[in-house]
């Protein structure tokens, strides 16, 4: 009974496709239905229904079954375009959405839907800290109390927040925005201050918490990323979870032991119903002890798509067993997705409920017949682990490339590596996770023995997110799935000769691929020297200090661009990092360049440490010093001199980021921040003016209009290298400034034209992604 309600293979019947043209054809239903006004999906609806009993009534031999098929088709699409309508203007109709339209401020109450969450980035004063899912029971409009049920999204921060629990309720006032982009939720709302009036969370919920909060004090005693990572894969819970190992995750392929499905219901069904067979107990008692299983489950581990797909196949699975019908793994699961839809057709538009239904029918369609095949080559469980981790990852990788933009071949040799230990952990942290409930001292001291597993994964998750080139880039549009699906179709449907044509094809291209990221003459140029990475509105340079090194200078706002630049560049060591001032988009991108990195030193303005970022260095052992006018550090080839701020300047933050002049034998290059006017007129009629004289210079403030004209003359750079984001609301770089540039230097270059920009030695030139420009002095 290993197969019940999960992602199981062990069955050897030929697969039920029965219910396959309802399922696909109610979920592409679905997705239309969240994407059209509701009368339109109502229409719809309404011709199905017709054309459903047209079919039924119809239905006569020899076309009798094709027109059942047809007619049962029809019928589940008119019924998810129906509730999919339903809920659609309930949404848009909801006084919610109203207020949202009007703008402005607005008092509600609402009830807690799912867990809160932190947001996503480093902390900012002013920045909301917290996401809490929440339904609206009423919002106060022209001084009354409009009933609305309807989904909202609060956005949060201090005390309060992080302790509701799903079932909670309370009141507050916050500014109802419009959600661009998403036909269920009929607003966000940001808030100010604690959640008032709150009443108290009911027994259940209390029951799932202490649960939770049990095993996550239990995990206490194990090192990060163990500490974070088996509350992850026991309950889904990502609270303590690094940002660093979830990446990793995700580069590998490995994602979804981070988020609790079929997998994880199978372990622990599997255990209840081995235990009723071992002690001979009777039927019903299966089923009943099965059934509760599965609903402390959903409780315990949240209703997220992957969980309520799971449950729901599942209790069909227990049907089967009550009734004494043999199960067949393919009908259940599109019974599933149609019985789902049904209820909950918003999940048609769930990458999360498309990894897992894919996932599973990958392993019920591929497993049984490649693990036979297998067999005769290597033992059969090594056999079975593969094909589980082909399987699961050749049914996704569509999906995946969307997500991603990429097609990894780390992912099937680490999955299998971890899978090993993943039943291990899942029934071990279950039991603990009980047990901390009880016995949280008994707990405590069991904990390392399913840390020892877990800390097997993380390490395989690392491991594989190091490997240089472990993914190729590829379409993430729905034109890039669609080709990677005919690809992976074509390799499933082809036999014999074929078959290896196909493979061999697929594999030369691979191995082209990865050649052309590796041979010379690609990107980086060889070479350069300094390179600015195009990290949208912000600052990240780099400067070469010898192989695998690098200084860096800002590190921009998000941590994926800095980190892929990084990667592309091949830096692994940063002996230093220089923030030059406490801004989002010069610093918080700072967890990309930790990754996997090891930075040496910091520099910063004064007080910086008390910042978010700066606590991050901290407990990362980073050693921060403050920077000062005067300070020199030798670095590789490059002699880095501070020449602001000087002591004792209480100006702007913008005007206090720290300037640096690097010298090294082939240029100079002076990397100047977000400084304005007061700070340039300093540093031009300052101690050493003529320090201001480089070949390279980066424009301050990505070339806003706050320049002093005679700063940048002074400059006499060759190359101005200028980072700016695309499109980006604040004008940069003002046409005032550009038109000083291009009167200063004989070449201009620009992120948000050109992308990464490489400045490379030897008569001093510009390359910008296959492109070359040479000063003309």
């Amino acid at each position: 009974m290993a197969w019940l309600g999960t992602d199981a293979h062990g069955l050897e019947r030929p697969p039920d496709l029965r219910l396959l043209l309802p399922a696909a054809a109610a979920w592409l239903a679905a997705l239309g239905a969240l994407a059209a006004p509701p009368w339109l999906a109502w229409l719809c609806a309404g011709l199905a229904a017709c054309g459903a009993l047209a079919a039924f009534f119809a239905a006569r031999p020899p076309w009798e079954v094709p027109a059942l098929a047809l007619a049962a088709t029809l019928a589940c699409c008119a019924t998810v375009a129906a509730v999919a309508g339903a809920h659609v203007h309930r949404t848009v109709s909801s006084a919610a959405a109203e207020a949202a339209g009007r703008g402005g401020d607005a008092l509600f109450r609402a009830v807690v839907s799912a867990d809160p969450r932190p947001r996503a980035g480093m902390p900012r004063p002013g920045r909301a800290e917290w996401v809490v899912p929440a339904r609206t029971e009423w919002v106060r409009l022209d001084g009354r109390a409009d009933a609305s049920r309807a989904p909202v999204v609060v956005l949060a921060s201090g005390e309060g927040w992080a302790d509701l629990l799903p079932g909670q309720s309370f009141e507050a006032r916050g500014a109802f925005l419009e959600a661009d982009g998403d036909r269920l939720t009929a607003a966000l709302v940001p808030v100010r201050g604690p959640p008032e009036k709150v009443r108290g969370p009911g027994r259940l919920q209390v029951f799932a918490a202490g649960v939770r909060s049990g095993l996550r004090e239990a995990t206490a005693e194990l090192p990060q990323p163990a500490r974070g990572l088996l509350p992850a894969l026991v309950l889904g819970d990502v609270s303590a979870l690094p940002e660093s190992t979830a990446e990793d995750f995700r580069a590998t392929g490995m994602t979804h032991l981070l988020t609790v499905s079929g997998a994880n219901l199978a372990i622990l069904t599997g255990f209840v119903l081995g235990a009723a067979r071992w002690t001979r107990a009777p039927t019903w008692c299966a089923v009943l002890g099965g059934a509760l299983m599965i609903w402390v489950f959903v409780l315990v581990c949240r209703p997220e798509p992957s969980v309520v797909r799971a449950a729901f196949m599942g209790s069909l699975g227990l049907l089967a067993l009550a009734s004494g019908r043999a199960h067949a793994g393919l009908g259940a699961l599109c019974a599933t997705v149609v019985g789902v839809l049904f209820v909950a057709p918003g999940l048609a538009a769930s990458y999360g409920f498309a990894l897992s239904v894919l996932a599973t029918a990958g392993i019920l369609l591929l497993v049984p017949g490649w693990t036979r095949a297998w067999s005769s080559r290597c033992p059969a469980p090594v056999a079975e682990a593969f094909a589980v981790a082909v399987a699961a990852h050749v049914a996704v990788a569509p999906v995946l490339v969307l997500l991603s933009g990429e097609v990894s071949w780390v992912s099937v040799p680490a999955n299998v590596l971890a899978a090993p230990v993943v039943a291990a952990v899942t029934v071990a942290g279950s039991a603990l996770a009980a047990l901390a409930a009880v016995w949280p001292e008994g707990a405590a001291a069991l904990v390392h023995l399913p840390g020892l597993g877990v800390s097997w994964i993380a390490v395989v998750a690392e491991t594989g997110a190091r490997v240089p080139y472990g993914a190729l880039p590829w379409r993430s549009d729905v034109a890039g799935a669609l080709l990677l699906a005919a690809v992976v179709a074509v390799f499933l449907l082809t036999r014999g000769v074929l078959r290896r044509v196909v493979a061999a094809a697929a594999v030369a291209v691979l191995v082209l691929g990865l050649a052309a990221r590796c041979v010379p003459g690609g990107w980086p140029p060889p070479g350069w020297v300094l390179l600015a990475c195009d990290v949208g509105q912000g600052n990240a340079l780099v400067l070469s200090s010898g192989p695998g090194e690098a200084v860096v200078f800002d590190v921009g706002q998000e941590p994926e661009p800095v980190d892929g630049c990084l990667e592309r560049l091949g830096v692994r060591e940063i002996p230093l990092l220089v923030l030059s001032h406490d801004h989002a988009d010069h610093v918080d991108g700072a967890p990309g360049v930790l990754r996997h990195r090891t930075v040496s030193a910091a520099l910063a303005p004064e007080g910086f440490g008390r910042s978010p970022v700066g606590r991050l260095l901290a407990e990362e052992g980073v050693a921060l010093t403050a920077a000062e006018r005067g300070q020199r550090f030798r670095v590789g080839p490059w002699l880095l001199r501070v020449l602001w701020p000087e002591a004792g300047f209480t100006g702007s933050v913008n005007d206090t980021s720290v300037v640096v002049r690097a010298d090294g034998p082939e240029m100079s290059v002076l990397l100047t921040g977000d400084i304005e006017q007061e700070a340039q007129g300093r540093l031009l009629h300052g101690p050493e003016p003529d320090l201001l004289s480089v070949t390279v210079l980066t424009t301050p403030h990505h070339g806003a209009g706050d320049q002093d004209p005679d700063f940048l003359s002074a400059t006499g750079a060759a190359v101005s290298v200028t980072s700016v984001g695309r499109d980006n609301r604040h004008g940069h770089p003002a046409p005032s400034t550009w038109d000083l540039l291009e009167r200063t230097a004989r070449v201009n270059a620009r992120t948000d034209r050109d992308g990464d920009v490489a400045v490379l030695g030897g008569p001093v030139r510009v390359a910008v992604r296959g492109a070359e420009a040479e000063p003309d002095r």
